[in-house]
């Protein structure tokens, strides 16, 4: 006979995992609070190993230029793309780069601080300012942005051999050197000078 999944005295399956059914009530979280803090956790760590607040402000002030363009209106006659659109296009498209290839952050964080300089003179002074102090900011923080470093390796249980020449063990004296004559004896077994 096979098992079934345990029923409560509500005649309900409980979604609670057997470990959890056994601990005080105070003890207990509903497998609703596990799985979005598990979901919390795992978004905290993909949004850690890229430059995310970097490309999200570069996304951003491309977003706010391409506003200010097309509230503006008032393109060129025969022209099929304003030079603004296309700018802030590149903007967010340096954006979306920098979240899903940070690999590259130094070159997409580098055009993207340009087109946030061109759009200055372009863009109606780059979206008021406002796009282009974004984007610059942005910009910044993704190219400051370095990955985290792995936590580091664990030495083997005698310790580095180097380490142990350096700083030297007790009881492992090279053969053939005498131990020090009294507590001032300095090296070899010298007295150091001045003393008398």
């Amino acid at each position: 006979m096979a098992r079934s999944a345990p029923v409560s005295a509500a005649g309900m399956h409980d979604p609670m995992p057997r470990s959890a059914r056994h601990a005080p009530a105070h003890a207990r979280q509903p497998r609703r609070q596990l799985l979005a803090g598990t979901a919390r956790r795992a978004w905290r760590a993909w949004r850690r190993s890229r430059p995310f607040w970097g490309a999200l402000g570069v996304s951003a002030g491309g977003t706010e230029i391409v506003v200010v363009r097309l509230t503006l209106g008032g393109s060129r006659p025969g022209s099929l793309f304003s030079l603004g659109l296309v700018i802030a296009a590149g903007l967010v498209g340096c954006g979306l780069l920098l979240v899903f290839d940070p690999v590259q952050r130094t070159l997409y964080s580098t055009g993207a601080i340009l087109l946030a300089v061109v759009a200055l003179s372009t863009v109606h002074v780059g979206g008021y300012l406002i796009g282009s102090i974004l984007s610059a900011a942005g910009g910044a923080l993704a190219f400051a942005w370095v990955p985290a470093a792995p936590p580091p390796a664990e030495p083997p249980s005698g310790g580095l051999p180097a380490l142990t020449l350096i700083r030297g063990e007790a009881g492992s004296r090279p053969a053939g050197q005498d131990e020090p004559s009294g507590p001032a004896a300095g090296p070899g077994g010298l007295e150091p000078p001045g003393r008398g």
